[in-house]
Order: structure tokens, then C-alpha cells, then sequence
């Protein structure tokens, strides 16, 4: 038996078909509100921010889908997600063409004034023609369609621009989707184990090697509550996962947390895996969450330390 959870690599045909066109559904929703977003804002230095959330999102909702489908393969799943932000990546452009093909421009000089519209018979003539489609990408890159700073990205640079958009768009929905897959699965129950983070934090692993060791041989006494020193104080966190009908689905994840505090006062944290689905036995995932699954309580009104109190 492993110690760590591992995926049994299944994938449901129902899970596999609710994945693949409930990804492509929402890549065609998101491809036109990120088109339009695109289009219409006019400052261009968000447009990476714009495209950023748009494989944030769509990473999102099949990291749901996968879930939904009961998807345990993170191979399988991670080349789902490739193939659903192909199908993005071909929606978005298919948008763009159509808004740029339908482009009319009244006036001449200052007086100039363009304006596009979305026309569903151009869209679906754009869609259907992928060697016309890349001959107009290819033309488009020798001219350029927007400005930065007076001028007009084209060539070598313009296809760095898009490239990075592709990495982003199918770097979200690959991550997080294949994370999904990866999670911990009770094949007796046919279901996913429930996650909770414990609400005490554990002391500062500062040897993770050392500490993996430990909790990989039983030794969870290893394991102390942290004593907040400062905010800022670095801490553990320990996630238990669990399907309460299935004794051999119980799991452990053990996280580094370093609290940062910026310049506007703005707490964020950064974290560190130590160990992640750790195979444990029902018996010492009762005693982790007796031990650690209520917050500390403030020991001033008792005029004693916070390490006494936890005893």
C-alpha cells in the first residue's frame, strides 16, 4: 500500500462527454466576453490582466466539471483541459475576426469614427474556414492592429503577444483542472473526500525533510501548536481529507504558511507544501483533529501563556 493517496486513473465516458462540452460551452461564453472586453476597453496595458482572468475562470469551471464527472486522471484530465483551451483559443480568434471583419469606418480625419458589429452568419463563416482564419492571423501580423506607446506591435513581437495569451489561456485550465483530478477519491463510495483545514496552526516546519520523515512513519506527536509570536510569524497548516463511510480514504496535507504585511498594510501569505495526501489511519485523524481542530484560546484572562493552556 502506498503511503501517499494515489489517483486510480479512471475516467467515466459520462464525465469524460460533461467535461469536454461543458468546457467548450463555457470557453465560447468567456471567448466572447473576453473579445469584447479586449475590444472595447481602451487601455491596453490590462489586456493581460483581462486574458489572465480569462484562463483563471475557465480553469475554474473545469476544475468543476472534472469534479462533477468524477474525473481521477490527471493525465487524462490534463490533456481534456488542452484540448478545451485549444477550442478557446479558436473561439476568442473567430470573435476577434468577426468584430474586425465587420468594421466600418464614417468620417475621415478627426471626424473618423469606427464602429463593428457581431454578425452570427460572418461568425459562423469565420468558424468554419480554419485555413482562411490563419491566413488572416498571418496578415494581421505583418500590419498590427493596436498601439503601444505610438506604436504598432507587429511581426516577431505581435507573435510573442499572442503566444503568451495561448500559454495563459491553456495554462489555466490545465493547472486547475488537472489539480482537481489529483484530489482524494474513496473508490468504495464513489465519491470525494471531504478537505478541512484545521483551525489550530502547527509550529513552523523548518526542516520539511525531517518533518515529512516523521509524520511518514506515525510520528505525529512531532507535530506541536504553533505560538503566535507576531503576526507575521510563519506557522504550518494541516488539511485533513476524509470520506466519513470509507476507513481507507483518510489523508493528510501539511503546508509551510509565511504571513507577509505590504507597505498599505495588506496581509497576504505565501505557502509551502511539506507533505500532501499522506495516507493515515481513522485513529490518528481522530487524534489530529482533537488535537488541533479547535482554534487556540486566549490565555491573558487566566494570566497564563498560550503553550500552557494547549497542555
Amino acid at each position: 500500500m502506498s503511503l501517499y493517496y494515489q489517483p486510480s486513473n479512471k475516467m467515466p465516458l459520462g464525465g469524460v462527454l460533461l467535461f469536454l462540452l461543458g468546457g467548450v460551452l463555457a470557453a465560447a461564453v468567456l471567448a466572447f466576453v473576453y473579445i469584447y472586453a479586449v475590444w472595447y476597453i481602451p487601455f491596453v496595458y490590462i489586456n493581460f490582466f483581462i486574458c489572465l482572468g480569462f484562463g483563471l475562470v475557465l480553469g475554474g469551471i473545469l476544475l468543476l466539471l472534472a469534479r462533477a464527472g468524477k474525473l481521477r486522471s490527471p493525465k487524462g484530465v490534463a490533456v481534456l483541459a488542452v484540448l478545451v483551451g485549444l477550442a478557446a483559443i479558436y473561439l476568442e480568434w473567430s470573435v476577434y475576426l468577426t468584430l474586425l471583419f465587420n468594421t466600418e469606418t464614417t468620417g475621415t480625419g478627426r471626424d473618423a469614427d469606427t464602429s463593428t458589429s457581431f454578425s452570427a452568419a460572418l461568425f459562423g463563416d469565420v468558424l468554419t474556414h480554419p485555413a482562411a482564419m490563419w491566413a488572416a492571423i498571418d496578415k494581421i501580423n505583418a500590419t498590427g492592429t493596436w498601439s503601444l506607446k505610438g506604436a504598432t506591435p507587429s511581426g516577431a513581437f505581435l507573435w510573442f503577444v499572442w503566444v503568451v495569451e495561448l500559454v495563459i489561456i491553456l495554462g489555466g485550465a490545465y493547472l486547475m483542472a488537472s489539480s482537481q483530478a489529483d484530489e482524494p477519491f474513496s473508490e468504495l463510495t464513489n465519491e470525494w473526500a471531504d478537505e478541512e483545514a484545521l483551525a489550530h496552526p502547527i509550529a513552523y516546519a523548518h526542516d520539511a525533510a525531517q518533518t515529512r520523515a516523521s509524520l511518514e512513519t506515525g510520528q505525529f506527536r512531532t507535530l506541536l501548536p504553533h505560538v503566535a509570536q507576531s503576526a507575521v510569524a510563519p506557522f504550518a497548516r494541516l488539511k485533513l481529507h476524509r470520506v466519513a463511510n470509507d476507513p481507507g480514504c483518510q489523508y493528510l496535507t501539511l503546508e509551510n504558511v509565511t504571513p507577509k504585511v505590504d507597505d498599505k498594510g495588506k496581509a497576504s501569505e505565501s505557502t509551502a507544501t511539506v507533505v500532501q495526501h499522506l495516507a493515515i489511519s481513522p485513529a490518528a485523524y481522530d487524534e489530529l483533529k482533537a488535537r488541533f481542530g479547535t482554534a487556540p484560546v486566549a490565555a491573558a484572562s487566566a494570566g497564563q501563556p498560550e503553550a500552557a493552556v494547549l497542555k
